[in-house]
């Protein structure tokens, strides 16, 4: 680092009180996966922009959100913090110089090391931001947000604030005043109706999530990746046929390839929800995803699917062709019924998922204890796809899906033993080839072979049900 410059600010809506449910899923989920949970990285700045202006950029982003100059006071033993929100303080941009060197790999660089240095909630603000000068000059920014003070939909927020500069204050219900209409009458309505939908799941779900692996491997943590540009060819067919919404769409193909991997029914996920819809949320920078809980019956959709997807469940472990081609007879029968299901949990995950997630895990112990067994929950759907990607052309052809098949790749990316993840989460992302479908998985939970047998079947069980031939 050559320099840093002293930033500092002032803004309205301080004050001290409780998290937010949005805050206290994030925070249980920085202490558990024992990481900061940033986003963001580096960016390439305009020509002509300098180190003053970075510095203006970071005292607007901390003048403007509360959420961005909020410290936790967290209770001796543990638990849920609270937070303090400061009126005023002091920030630092930090300042490095290539000497020469590639400023892009300068600012990828510096992007890791800010992602990997542990922050401190209780004294540092949760937003890192630093310039990379080349020649003296600014030529790369970096900027993290932990995700327990902004989702990406608050990360946008932020960018069309500081581009837009608008004099007028910022609009919307900040955390602290999202925590106090929670406390309120309304607000205990609305976690009280959550948690009766989750407690109605939790008392009928199988237990486990996947068949459980007779050990963990060595590293623990293994992360999968698919890219295919024939999934969302076929997701967009299926979408265009059945004129249902995307997300449906891809949580009743989700279900099916848990299905045909492991051959549990229902299928129980938690799909991340974005609660933007509700009121006082749309822009706020803040988190405002949380984790529904939905199930969705698969096999009760034909006799030939419940065939299939048991026999696919007996061979997806070892990769093998039977397993493939019963992955594929699921996927084609009964999926309209499937997607009925899915409809139906997509509508109660949306309208459930705003709620405290301490009640919900109280719930998944005492029903668990009534029931004698452990219950399972970890099999996470994070649909981050743009909504309107394809919308309005026509629907792509049983040929041009099939076209598409070749350029399918898998491949592990990472294994590690920490930070940790859940049992299992599924990000689907857009890529400009087509999409990318990334599998974080806990290997004590899933196995590998099963992990990469349930990214296969998500596109052969898709493909399939389009009318399209998978291999």
């Amino acid at each position: 680092m050559a320099d840093h410059v002293p930033v500092v600010f002032e803004g309205p809506g301080a004050g001290s009180g409780p998290l937010s449910w949005g805050q206290i899923e994030s925070w249980n989920a920085v202490t558990s996966l024992g990481h900061w949970m940033p986003i963001g990285g580096a960016l390439p700045v305009r020509p002509g922009t300098t180190v003053e202006d970075l510095a203006g950029e970071l005292r607007h982003h901390l003048s403007r959100h509360p959420s961005l100059r909020t410290l936790l006071r967290i209770p001796p033993g543990g638990g849920t913090p609270t937070q303090e929100v400061h009126a005023s303080g002091s920030a630092a941009l930090q300042v490095y110089e290539t000497h020469g060197a590639d400023p892009s790999a300068l600012a990828d660089l510096v992007a890791a090391r800010f992602r990997d240095a542990p922050l401190d909630f209780t004294a540092e603000y949760p937003i890192r931001m630093a310039a990379v000068l080349h020649g003296g000059a600014p030529s790369h920014v970096v900027a993290l947000i932990s995700h327990f003070a902004a989702d990406g939909a608050g990360a946008q927020a932020m960018l069309r604030d500081v581009a837009a500069r608008p004099a007028a204050p910022v609009e919307g219900r900040q955390p602290l005043d999202q925590a106090q209409w929670q406390l309120s009458p309304a607000g205990r309505r609305q976690n009280e109706a959550a948690q009766r939908h989750f407690e109605s799941i939790l008392r009928t779900m199988p237990p486990a999530r996947f068949r459980k692996p007779v050990a963990a491997q060595r590293p623990r943590y293994w992360r999968g990746v698919l890219d295919s540009a024939a999934l969302p060819l076929a997701l967009r067919a299926l979408t265009a046929r059945t004129g249902a919404d995307p997300s449906a769409v891809l949580l009743a193909v989700f279900a099916l390839a848990v299905h045909a991997t492991c051959g549990v029914d229902p299928v129980v996920v938690r799909p991340l929800v974005s609660n933007r819809f509700r009121p006082g949320l749309a822009d706020v920078v803040c988190t405002a995803v949380q984790a529904g809980l939905c199930q969705v019956p698969v096999a009760a959709g034909s006799a030939a699917a419940t065939d299939a997807a048991s026999a696919a469940g007996s061979a997806a472990a070892a990769g093998s062709a039977a397993g493939s081609a019963a992955g594929s007879a699921a996927g084609g029968g009964g999926f309209e019924e499937v997607l009925a299901h899915a409809k139906r949990a997509t509508m109660g995950a949306y309208k459930h998922a705003y709620f405290d997630q301490r009640d919900l895990f109280a719930l998944v112990d005492r029903v668990g204890a009534e029931r004698g067994e452990r219950l399972e929950i970890g099999c996470f759907l994070n649909d981050r796809r743009d909504p309107s990607a394809g919308a309005g052309g026509p629907a792509p052809t049983a040929a041009e899906i099939a076209a598409a098949l070749p350029g399918t790749v898998f491949d592990w990316t990472v294994r590690r033993d920490a930070p940790g993840f859940e049992p299992m989460i599924l990000d689907v992302e857009d890529t400009p080839g087509g999409l990318r479908c990334t599998a974080h998985t806990d290997t004590a939970h899933i196995s590998p072979a099963d992990t990469a047998a349930l990214l296969q079947h998500l596109e052969r069980i898709a493909v399939t049900a389009s009318g399209a031939r998978h291999g």
